[in-house]
């Protein structure tokens, strides 16, 4: 008979212990079980923020002073 593989949690072992012990943090405050659905749910955040949408390329801003058609003296 084959000898069962032992599981190993590849989260742990692939993040560094600092950013383990935040998610581990994280998951406690937002009630989340399994590490994979809090990393599912950080991604989400930090891609679409609080309001739904991904941030708007800042590359496309135009630096200059925009200028409408009313001037006031």
């Amino acid at each position: 008979m084959r000898r069962r593989v032992q599981y190993r949690n590849e989260v742990k072992t692939r993040l560094p212990d600092r950013v383990y012990s935040g998610l581990q943090a994280f998951k406690r405050l937002q009630g989340i079980e399994s590490d994979s659905a809090a990393l599912c749910r950080l991604a989400e955040l930090q891609l679409f923020g609080t309001v739904g949408n991904l941030p708007v390329n800042l590359m496309d801003v135009s630096a200059e002073v925009g200028r409408g058609g009313m001037v006031l003296a």
